[in-house]
């Protein structure tokens, strides 16, 4: 596999327009562009991790026990030395997490879990301190249409989808049954022809009589346990995670004022906050999480639900905290309370609402996170990688520089030449702000010439391939521009990756580790490109 760095950095490309300042503002974010993501750990940051400690370092070691015997999930040789290690003091880790998905997920989840690996060894190698890769299944989230469906590359794109019909039952209770894995038979019956289809065939085979979210961290705990990293369930957690939860329900008016602090300093810069203001707290009762909002005298079930009185909830929460489950902007505040973490490893969204947590952290006596981007990527492997070397050595850049919305899509219309000059133009626009701004990225200049240049090519080469006729030709720049961008959207959201294990085995994640490791904060895009 050859890894190429592209020219653009992920806050400089255009979809993510939206956190960049406007013209003449000279700060990129409300607050700096460290607080949006890590650019460095020093010994400092790892000392004050260590010796601020976690509330119960015992019970957190237990917990991860419990997930391991209850979920019955495989446990490498390297996994289990790291939950042996988390039980130590002083010892830290990395965390990261995601809602589980079929199928192992799309790329990103693996991207995240690679990363936090990655960064787990850097700091042990640089600071000689323990620190172990943690990822928090986040089972108790509910939306199973979110996560139901797993999508691979193709001439036309194979998609399998759990059969479970919308409700606000958690991940976590939701079983594989006989249906389910009739989809999984029928996804392992796919990749049979593959050269490591039983790899994946095991894979796969991991959510047999589990849960989705049982399944999912089965699946990755089997990939990726060697690797050293370990997989907790939030739900055995929440005995520990009480003293955040009581501030929720005791004072929920003034939490409710710190959220909206917190966005109200992304409106002042002209942002839009990228979650509600609203509390983060579900009730979980009776196979089903519905969120709770304050009422004069307590809680309510949002929408009109059943009403609760404040005392009420406090003699539940000591009861049973599990009846209890966080929401987007208290997830990570009680990963960082409950974990030795170092740093949370997260993609673009979440530093999107990361940067909402500022007065709420303080208002809860809780370091905000520091959040290290996850590495992000395109691949290029089989018919996608075949089409693209018919084409410009360049369409790789140009991927990266442009917006989904635009790409040319050459299997409509023959608008080709039209839509490059469109895009052109759009280029040239950006050239006009960047000089009124005075002040413009190089990054982002250079990446708008390759831009360019590319562009050059390619409507050069649409020109070649119109005058000759070539309908292969034209195929193989569909196909490539399906690959990089499957309907429009950027791949590591659309696409699986367990396609890439049945080709190519599963070497190719220790060679994206080692990239990683090289420089772990780097806001690079990189195209992975899978050779045959």
């Amino acid at each position: 596999m050859k890894i190429h760095d592209l020219p653009l950095q992920w806050y400089e490309r255009p979809q993510y327009r939206p956190l960049l300042p406007a013209q003449g503002e000279g700060r990129w974010f409300i607050l700096s562009r460290e607080e949006l993501a890590l650019r460095h750990l020093d010994a400092a940051d790892c000392e004050s991790r260590a010796s601020g400690g976690v509330a119960d370092r015992a019970g957190l070691a237990a917990a991860i026990e419990n997930t391991y015997e209850d979920w019955g999930l495989p446990r490498a040789p390297e996994a289990a030395a790291g939950i042996e290690r988390l039980g130590r003091d002083e010892t830290l880790c990395v965390v990261t997490g995601q809602q589980p998905g079929f199928l192992g997920g799309p790329l990103y989840v693996l991207y995240k879990a690679l990363t936090s690996i990655a960064l787990a060894r850097w700091v042990e190698k640089r600071y000689g301190r323990a620190c172990v890769p943690v990822f928090w299944v986040a089972g108790e989230d509910h939306d199973i249409d979110e996560v139901r469906t797993a999508r691979f590359p193709g001439g036309e794109p194979a998609v399998f989808s759990l059969p479970h019909p919308a409700g606000r039952a958690p991940l976590s209770s939701l079983p594989i049954d006989p249906a389910s894995e009739a989809v999984i038979e029928e996804f392992i019956s796919h990749v049979s022809a593959r050269p490591h289809s039983d790899t994946v065939g095991e894979l796969a085979g991991q959510y047999r009589g589990r849960t989705v979210a049982s399944g999912f961290a089965a699946l990755l705990a089997s990939l990726l346990g060697g690797h050293g990293l370990v997989f907790i369930d939030p739900e055995k957690l929440r005995p520990l995670s009480r003293p955040l939860v009581r501030q929720c329900i005791e004072r929920p008016a003034e939490l409710i004022e710190r959220l909206e602090d917190g966005s109200r300093e992304l409106e002042d810069a002209g942002l839009k906050p990228f979650v509600s203001s609203r509390l983060p707290l579900f009730l979980v009762r009776d196979g089903s999480r519905d969120h709770l909002a304050p009422t004069e005298n307590g809680l309510a079930i949002d929408g009109g639900g059943p009403r609760f009185d404040r005392q009420e909830l406090l003699e539940e929460l000591e009861e049973s905290p599990g009846s209890f489950s966080p929401g987007a902007l208290l997830r990570p505040l009680i990963q960082d309370y409950l974990l030795p973490s170092v740093a949370t490893v997260g993609g673009p969204a979440e530093a999107g609402y990361f940067a909402q947590l500022g007065p709420f952290s303080k208002w809860l006596g809780v370091e905000k996170p520091r959040l290290v981007l996850r590495f992000q990527g395109t691949t290029l492997a089989g018919e996608g990688r075949r089409a693209w070397s018919e084409l410009s050595a360049d369409t790789d850049r140009l991927a990266a520089a442009l917006c989904p919305e635009d790409l040319v899509d050459l299997d409509e219309d023959h608008g080709e030449l039209e839509e490059v000059r469109g895009i052109r133009k759009r280029l040239a626009s950006l050239d006009e702000a960047l000089a009124g701004e005075g002040t413009g990225s190089r990054s982002l200049e250079r990446g708008l010439r390759t831009a360019r240049e590319s562009l050059a090519r390619l409507e050069n080469r649409i020109r070649k391939l119109r005058a000759r006729g070539d309908a292969d030709a034209w195929k193989n720049a569909s196909s490539c521009w399906k690959e990089l961008l499957p309907g429009g959207k950027l791949q590591e959201r659309r696409w699986g990756y367990l396609h890439l294990i049945a080709e190519h085995g599963t070497d190719w994640l220790e060679r994206i580790i080692e990239e990683i490791g090289k420089d772990p904060f780097s806001l690079s895009h990189r195209l992975l490109e899978f050779e045959n």
